[in-house]
């Protein structure tokens, strides 16, 4: 049955990509437009990438003779499970990046003119998992692509795990991989032949510290940020409402910290009162010391930061590039240098 289902979605599939390969119903918005996207379901660390492009924006360097304005980013999203307006990633945007506008909501092209139309200093607009989004024209397609399972040979859904044929990589402008920490050339071999040439660049999630947030009843909400070798030897019970926690988990343990429960919690997990409360029963029972998560996962749990009692623990997420880092900003300038 999921054959029959996965034939009949790709037989959908080609027939949008056919449409819009055409231009048939592609339109444009004002600014360029920069699209991280992948071409599997679930996470290859798209988020953390769309704020490394915003934060290049807002810090756009001099180069002699030639003065370089700094970009106002628009980042935007579909805003997934969004709550009165504002998304999980929502939030985490405007923590990290807070001089970047925002533009949430489900139909992108509207959204974008709208937020445009409004803001004059907006010079750029980043779009969040656009590359099956082909409504919207875009100057650079970027797509990721993650070292620990690229999935490069699978079955397209339901079947399988790609949302189109790893074909389509031929009509990315760029393709990086992510959590890699190294260059794998049988991965970038079936990549030069899927994508015509070899990955733009290669890159790894760093954390450059960790915020530990704990409530204390006699001095409230209290913050810090600490090392990454704080947590080591620490006993860590781990909420990640993430589609691939498997990552998060071994960047734990590579810390030194010691896993000793992982939540069993959906892509976008919403929490709760009850919930929380349910989770920290867990996490005492299995003698956690602290609890981590993502900051996606923060921004939601932070208002029941009381019923937790421990400490939470954040990573500060960055991205370090192995390879390619220059011609992947030199694609960065032209694509915004077209307009």
């Amino acid at each position: 049955m999921a054959l029959v289902a996965s034939h009949a979605y790709g037989r959908i599939v080609g027939a949008r990509n056919a449409r819009r390969d055409r231009g048939i119903g592609v339109r444009s918005v004002e600014q360029p437009v920069i699209s991280v996207g992948n071409i599997v379901v679930g996470g290859t660390g798209k988020s953390p990438m769309v704020r490394w492009i915003a934060q290049w924006a807002l810090s756009r360097q001099t180069i002699p003779l030639i003065p370089l304005i700094p970009l106002i980013p628009l980042i935007a999203i579909r805003g997934y499970r969004s709550r009165n307006g504002r998304s999980d990633e929502a939030i985490e945007h405007q923590q990290i990046v807070p001089e970047a506008r925002l533009a949430v909501g489900a139909n992108r092209f509207e959204t974008i003119r709208s937020c445009i139309a409004l803001d004059p200093s907006i010079g750029v607009v980043i779009m969040d998992d656009g590359f099956q989004h082909r409504v919207l024209a875009r100057d650079l397609d970027i797509v990721l692509i993650d070292r620990t399972d690229p999935q490069l040979d699978g079955a397209l859904l339901p079947l399988g795990w790609l949302r189109e044929p790893a074909t389509s990589l031929s009509r990315a402008g760029a393709v990086v991989v992510t959590h890699a920490t190294e260059f794998d050339a049988e991965l970038d071999r079936k990549i030069r032949t899927l994508h015509g040439r070899s990955a733009t660049a290669w890159c790894d999630h760093a954390w450059s510290g960790l915020e530990i947030h704990r409530h204390d009843r006699q001095h409230g909400d209290e913050s810090r940020v600490e090392s990454n070798e704080w947590i080591r030897g620490r006993r860590v019970a781990v909420w990640a409402g993430i589609a691939r926690p498997d990552g998060f988990v071994r960047q734990l343990q590579a810390s030194g910290a010691v896993v000793v429960e992982v939540a069993s919690l959906r892509d976008h997990a919403s929490y709760g009162h009850a919930a929380v409360a349910r989770l920290t029963q867990t996490a005492r029972e299995r003698s956690a010391e602290l609890i981590a998560m993502t900051r996606k996962d923060w921004v939601k749990v932070a208002i029941d930061a009381a019923i937790i009692g421990l400490p939470v623990v954040v990573p500060i997420l960055g991205l370090k590039f192995s390879q390619g880092e220059d011609a992947f900003r030199e694609l960065l300038e032209r694509s915004v240098a077209r307009r």
